[in-house]
């Protein structure tokens, strides 16, 4: 077995046996694994908030050839994120933000932009709104795996540009006023969040956030995102759902 260290986000946990937990973390250097952390949850043993979710470590593993279930040996605290953890509202869209990443990323597929679009929003949770952040994560990440909605033109014929038009969750992009009556599901989009999406793919983390943005068109782009999201998925995420039912103790995803 191969001793590895790298930075890891810790995404979730489950209990192992009576004192021990699987780890389930995004790491810098190997993309998502999962880890067993031993002994963590014996009486006195403060180790397990080594392992609370969110926390940035680095962390030593004995990668296992045969198997997708590593053994943790070592963790050290980098950055616990502590301003995300004091109120419901940061702690739904970190919440969020890891169910997004576990859903969306396989075991051992290295991604250090994913790693650091994950960091990026933690250190952001408690100080920019949950809707800002959510939409700039989900056009980044989508972008990093390859499910980015097509923007440019018209996926039907290839009109280009377009400074509006109509977006189909089902085809995955935008349609032209032409082509849209052929896609039931095609909803129309305006310049303005079009716009913002385009921004987003082109530019980094923390020019994005420098991105003046109408309240107008953060509700416009909410649908869009979501609808697209769920036609990928598939299914409802857990953490949506949830927190959801929280509502309106916590602003709308």
């Amino acid at each position: 077995m191969a001793i590895q260290k790298t930075p890891a986000i810790v995404l979730k946990t489950q209990p192992f046996r009576s004192s021990s937990l699987i780890v389930t973390f995004f790491t810098r250097d190997f993309g998502k694994i999962r880890g067993l952390a031993k002994g963590v949850r014996q009486e006195r043993e403060m180790r397990s908030a080594l392992f609370e979710l969110f926390t940035h470590l680095d962390i030593v593993f004995y990668e296992k050839t045969r198997s997708d279930l590593h053994l943790v040996s070592e963790a050290a605290m980098l950055d616990s994120y502590g301003g995300l953890r004091t109120g419901l509202e940061a702690i739904a869209y970190a919440s969020y933000f890891a169910e997004l990443v576990d859903e969306t990323t396989e075991v051992h597929d290295p991604n250090a932009a994913i790693f650091d679009i994950l960091d990026f929003a933690y250190r952001y949770a408690a100080s920019i709104p949950g809707s800002r952040l959510a939409r700039l994560f989900e056009i980044k990440l989508l972008n990093e795996i390859g499910w980015l909605p097509y923007l440019e033109g018209c996926l039907a014929c290839q009109k280009n540009p377009l400074e509006r038009g109509f977006f189909s969750f089902r085809q995955g992009g935008l349609l032209c006023p032409e082509c849209a009556p052929s896609a039931p599901d095609a909803r129309p989009l305006g310049r303005e969040p079009l716009g913002v999406m385009r921004y987003y793919v082109r530019h980094d983390l923390e020019s994005c956030l420098r991105l003046s943005i109408s309240s107008h068109t953060e509700a416009e782009l909410e649908p869009f995102m979501s609808g697209f999201l769920l036609e990928r998925l598939t299914k409802p995420l857990k953490t949506r759902l949830f927190f959801q039912k929280l509502s309106p103790a916590i602003k709308k995803f």
